[in-house]
């Protein structure tokens, strides 16, 4: 079928809104804490409450764009973003702060299940998993952006003003979905009666296929959104700025980055399955590495963001092929494993990172890494898995 090259870059930016919502406000998350006088765990619900929306919202937005259509939830995804972004900038309480962030999540649901379902629905396999990482290469610049841009806000002006920038992006999506995004899905469910959202659902969970990439591509996206939620205190302790870490943790970014342009120029030689082992295996060596440093007492951030750029490379080569590696093995029900996809990756994030604050990490860097590693390799095992399927 295909879809333009505009579509893509507008693509790649609802594909972005998701991790661009965390990256512009997580270095304002120790002045939130200081503004509501809350505590640590209090503030973690303004990226776990967003997150655990995020997947829910996917979950919806899947099924539903399997009867109405790819196009209209992605428009109301982009609208229910920026009302989310500007209702935030005046919260006087936390607890409205919070639900503010929930609509948010919401929002970004819909762009970014729509985001990938439209890229599957228009190629062919190998060529979708080379599109969607030619998408995630483009979009992670923007959260870079974002994240520095967010440093930036938070040393000037304050957190409000990362909500007012929320609105703003969600408007432009708003727009560029209403005028540039075409329907996709040609053949819709005729209905959508409980029983078929059951069996689809059934369908879906119980692909083997499935089940392995979502496994480990969840493991991978709940590590990348978990660093989000302990780094902050850890290079806090280094005694650096809210624009200096967010510089820092732009070495994750850029590996992403450089993860998916690898991807995309060699997805279509080496398969799917071996570049998602691959990945996994990058994944826990930059976090060994993590931890090394850490017990040397290597105590400058570059001994944190060297390894970062190690993990978010290795990020970049797994989580687009484990996406379209396990809703290309569903067939007509693309839609539905879109949004299973997507919302188990997200809980993954939301969870992991409640787990790793709960536990301590706020306070103890060596834990919150040596969760991650035990997660890691439940990944590998699923990777491992992956190549045994024919």
């Amino acid at each position: 079928m295909g879809i333009s090259k505009l579509a893509i870059i507008i693509l790649a930016l609802a594909n972005a809104s998701s991790v661009i919502g965390i990256t512009l406000i997580t270095p304002s998350l120790t002045m939130i804490k200081s503004d509501y006088n809350v505590s640590a765990e209090v503030t973690q619900l303004i990226l776990t409450s967003y997150i655990i929306f995020v997947s829910i919202g996917q979950l919806l937005s899947g099924i539903l764009s399997d009867r109405f259509g790819r196009r209209p939830i992605i428009i109301g995804g982009a609208f229910l973003y920026s009302l989310g972004g500007i209702l935030a900038m005046s919260s006087p309480y936390i607890e409205l702060l919070i639900f503010m962030r929930i609509i948010q999540g919401l929002g970004a649901a819909a762009c970014l299940s729509m985001a990938r379902v439209i890229v599957n629905d228009s190629f062919e396999k190998n060529e979708a998993a080379e599109k969607l990482s030619l998408i995630t290469a483009v979009m992670v610049i923007f959260p870079n952006i974002a994240l520095i841009l967010g440093g930036v806000i938070a040393d000037t002006i304050g957190w409000q003003g990362s909500m007012g920038t929320l609105f703003g992006f969600g408007l432009f999506l708003l727009l560029g979905t209403l005028f540039f995004i075409p329907e996709t899905k040609s053949e819709k469910f005729s209905s959508l009666s409980l029983n078929n959202v059951i069996n689809s659902y059934y369908l879906v969970l119980t692909n083997r296929a499935f089940f392995n990439y979502t496994t480990l591509g969840s493991i991978q996206t709940g590590i990348f959104f978990s660093t989000f939620s302990f780094m902050p205190y850890h290079f806090d302790r280094l005694g650096v700025s809210p624009t200096q870490f967010s510089i820092w943790l732009a070495f994750t970014g850029i590996g992403y980055f450089s993860g998916n342009i690898i991807n995309r120029n060699y997805a279509s030689r080496f398969g799917i399955p071996k570049m998602c082992f691959l990945g996994c295996l990058g994944s826990a060596f930059s976090f060994v590495l993590m931890l090394v440093f850490y017990f040397l007492s290597f105590k400058h951030p570059i001994f944190i963001s060297f390894p970062l750029f190690l993990f978010g490379l290795s990020n970049g080569i797994t989580v687009a092929n484990s996406i379209i590696g396990g809703v290309s093995a569903t067939g007509k029900l693309s839609g539905t494993a879109t949004g299973v996809s997507g919302a188990i990756q997200m809980a993954a994030a939301g969870i992991l990172g409640t787990i790793i604050i709960s536990a301590g990490g706020d306070e103890s860097f060596s834990l919150s890494i040596i969760i991650i590693l035990l997660l890691s390799v439940v990944a590998i095992y699923s990777s491992i898995l992956t190549l045994k399927i024919k």
